[in-house]
């Protein structure tokens, strides 16, 4: 069953600067893609999906499109997708 906690890892390290969206990218796409599933609630789900479109809207150039978000858009909604994974997880 797929669990929350690496999604909620690497959303606090980017939203704390422990990481930079790069890196976040890099680490967030191929993690989900090859996450195994289900997730236990639909909620969880949802979070970590969301993650991953932050991750892919970074980093979107790579797929011949400008990029959606900045750097500092990645970092204030990857903080709210973690406070959102903690109220999850309580």
């Amino acid at each position: 069953m797929a669990t929350l906690e690496p999604f909620l890892v690497l959303a606090e390290a980017v939203s704390e600067g422990r990481i930079s969206p790069s890196e976040f990218s890099l680490v967030c796409l191929p993690l989900y893609k090859g996450y195994g599933g289900p997730y236990p609630t639909a909620e969880q789900y949802e979070a970590a999906t969301d993650l991953f479109y932050v991750a892919h809207d970074y980093d979107s150039a790579g797929i011949g499109m400008p990029d959606l978000l900045n750097g500092d858009q990645v970092r204030l909604k990857a903080a709210d997708i973690a406070r959102r994974m903690r109220m999850l997880l309580q």
